[in-house]
């Protein structure tokens, strides 16, 4: 009521200042064009009448002017991507859609975004007019600040995601501004709400949704569109058990505009005493249906408890990377170490998307240059340990472990790869059974390559799918009846080596 008296007030007084009539006033109040600050054009009718309403209401009444032609991007109609430019009046704000951010206004323009501060008093921003929404975030905010358009000063809501599994019921979820003014300065983000991460605790998702906000990742670069970044990270509960039900509110904290960026370690360093990764995490159980999981398990480490998982990360190797920066892992945080595991595809690189088992991606802090090294020769001399003990094994009692390693250090390379072409003939026999069959059938072939790769580990079963294979495969008809030879006993030289040395490579002249 307030507000319309307002407007009415300031249409009379326009009215006797022009010579006009009433209605006309209105209608001019209303159509008011985008004014340039550069020139000074900020109505202070138009002013003092938003401000008059976001003082009593702390909101603002929002009208849309559509415009169907202008979504012309595959992402526009597919994802609901709709741009739109403010125009002020004097009983709220107009929006009317465009199809972009970038050359539908003049750099520079502002327009007047009153909004009320917590003691009541208001204070009127000034804003690049352009706005944005979409399908995953339905609410118009401003890309200069990430505001909403109908609560100037606050954050628009977001659309809840689903929980992903019965065993995750707390999401971390952070609003994102970008460095710099979308349309202005730059054609990139635009400020959002994303999920983080999922926990299976409240206490370990509060850790996580406090250190998003409490660091800045670098110092921001385009100083013009205020403060950019983590700005709010917030806590859901899901309700697992009834996935209709909507998630509560359960802890909220706001970046300090001071924060400071998060500190990193010295190029090439990371504290000494790392502790061996242990065996992975196994995935929760994903609801039925869910097509992208958050399947990067950040784990963390600490004495009491060794290796946990703290949160399951959507979004890929990056985003787990940055957590851990922001936890400050091993840079003063509540873990001196952590790491990423991730899914297996071995198969990516042909466009298949089976997963078989996880795989660990990342170390926290990196790992420096004579570290890794370190870690590569330690992992050569357990395999070259490995694979003596297993031959051994397969000799019978032909050979003992100091015997097999010396034959080894005697063949050198020639001998290690006619080894490798033995091993590669089960290799083939076990991919080609993996890749046709399909779920517990790829992943016990999985297993079995597991085990021949990094421990040159043969059970009886798959000897005799090795056999049968290069007895019946088409694939290997086109060798040499001297090259099937060849193979053949590089085969028996893997499988049961102390016979005879003849023909092998390395122990014979």
């Amino acid at each position: 009521m307030t507000q319309n008296r307002d407007f009415k007030s300031l249409a009379r007084e326009l009215a006797a200042r022009e010579g006009i009539s009433y209605t006309a006033a209105r209608r001019r109040l209303l159509e008011r064009p985008v004014p340039d600050p550069a020139s000074g054009e900020w109505d202070d009718l138009v002013v003092s009448a938003l401000s008059a309403a976001v003082a009593e209401h702390g909101v603002v009444l929002v009208r849309e002017i559509w415009n169907e032609d202008a979504r012309r991007t595959m992402v526009q109609r597919d994802n609901g991507v709709r741009w739109g430019l403010v125009e002020p009046a004097a009983d709220g704000v107009v929006i009317r859609e465009v199809g972009d951010c970038v050359g539908v206004v003049d750099k520079g323009t502002r327009v007047p975004v009153p909004r009320r501060l917590p003691d009541g008093q208001v204070e009127v921003a000034a804003l690049w007019p352009v706005v944005w929404c979409s399908s995953r975030e339905p609410f118009w905010r401003y890309v200069h600040n990430g505001w909403a358009v109908d609560q100037p000063g606050v954050f628009p809501s977001g659309l809840d995601p689903m929980c992903p599994s019965a065993d995750l019921p707390y999401e971390v979820r952070v609003y994102y501004v970008p460095d710099g003014i979308p349309g202005e300065t730059h054609t990139g983000d635009t400020p959002c709400w994303e999920t983080d991460g999922w926990s299976a605790s409240f206490d370990k998702a509060v850790l996580l949704a406090e250190a998003m906000v409490a660091h800045r990742l670098g110092a921001p670069k385009r100083q013009i569109s205020g403060d950019c970044g983590a700005l709010r990270a917030e806590v859901w509960q899901h309700v697992t058990s009834d996935l209709g039900t909507l998630p509560s509110l359960v802890h909220q904290v706001d970046a300090a505009p001071n924060r400071p960026v998060v500190p990193r370690l010295p190029y090439d360093t990371w504290p000494a005493g790392r502790p061996e990764s242990t065996a992975p995490t196994p995935e929760p159980t994903w609801f039925q249906g869910e097509e992208h999981p958050p399947n990067y398990d950040l784990r963390v480490w600490s004495e009491t408890d060794g290796w946990t998982t703290l949160a399951w990360i959507p979004g890929g190797r990056n985003p787990a990377s940055i957590a851990a920066t922001l936890l400050r892992v091993g840079t003063g945080g509540p873990y001196a170490f952590a790491e990423t595991w991730g899914p297996r595809f071995p198969d990516a690189w042909k466009h298949d998307s089976t997963q078989e088992g996880r795989a660990l991606m990342d170390l926290h802090p990196d790992e420096p240059y004579a570290e890794r090294s370190a870690r590569y020769d330690k992992a050569r001399q357990r395999e070259d340990a490995d694979l003596a003990a297993a031959l051994a094994e397969r000799s019978g009692g032909a050979l003992t472990t100091e015997q097999t390693a010396a034959r080894l250090e005697a063949g050198g390379q020639p001998y290690r790869d006619f080894l490798r072409a033995g091993m590669i003939c089960i290799m083939d026999a076990l991919n080609d059974v993996r890749l046709a069959g399909e779920s517990d059938e790829r992943l016990r072939m999985r297993k079995a390559l597991d085990d021949l790769e990094k421990h040159h580990q043969v059970e009886d079963w798959v000897i005799d799918l090795t056999r049968e294979h290069m007895a019946t495969n088409r694939r290997d008809a086109h060798y040499t009846d001297g090259a099937k030879r060849w193979r053949e006993r590089a085969l028996q030289e893997y499988l049961s080596p102390g016979g005879s040395a003849t023909g092998v490579p390395g122990l014979t002249a």
